[in-house]
């Protein structure tokens, strides 16, 4: 329902198609409506894809929850935090991977964190919680479970402090939330994030 690039070309086409007609009919206001449709189309676009302009032309920035391409912002500030964190865990001497709760977070953090990217092809850092159907693309993926001992650091979004899924508890040997951390956008709380230690893959 969310991809519609399949529609685009069609309806380009039958744009064409309808306006051409009536373009040929001689009438006059069929071009000027199409060129501010153009200009209002351009404005919009412009702004909502760089909405750093709201700034420039306000004097004030955009409040970071009413951006609309917060989901896409603060990703590299997101896997500097999650980096750092593993790198805390990792000084108790044993190795430490990274579960996303949400596909969406699993992939960016993939992409993001230098370390993860480096070994995708290799050995994976980054992985979806393990589950017996799959739920996105990540179940037909390597998954951790041969991994036994090692810790890993669960990622998740959100404001309220959860409890953990019951199928991570009982993965591994414990489980203990670590203190939420915000990601900020123009020094405005973008995402709230909850990160817990698990210790001992069973």
């Amino acid at each position: 329902p969310n991809w519609i690039a399949p529609s685009v070309i069609p309806l380009f086409c039958l744009m064409a198609v309808y306006w051409q007609d009536r373009v040929g009919a001689g009438r006059q206001v069929v071009p000027r409506g199409l060129g501010v449709a153009l200009a209002l189309g351009l404005t919009a676009t412009v702004l909502l894809h760089e909405t750093s302009f709201v700034d420039r032309l306000t004097g004030s920035p955009l409040p970071a929850k009413l951006d609309p391409l917060r989901r896409v912002r603060g990703w590299k500030d997101t896997a500097k935090l999650v980096g750092a964190a593993r790198q805390e865990l990792l000084a108790e001497g044993k190795p430490v991977f990274l579960i996303g709760e949400h596909y969406g977070i699993t992939g960016l953090l993939s992409f993001y964190l230098p370390e993860a990217k480096a070994a995708v092809t290799r050995e994976p850092l980054v992985f979806y919680r393990t589950s017996d159907r799959p739920k996105n693309q990540f179940y037909f993926w390597p998954g951790y479970t041969d991994r036994k001992g090692h810790n890993a650091l669960y990622v998740r979004r959100g404001e309220s402090m959860s409890p953990p899924p019951p199928e991570l508890v009982a993965q591994f040997e414990s489980v203990t939330n670590r203190p939420p951390q915000t990601v900020l956008l123009r020094k405005q709380p973008l995402r709230t994030l909850r990160l817990l230690e698990c210790r001992g893959l069973h």
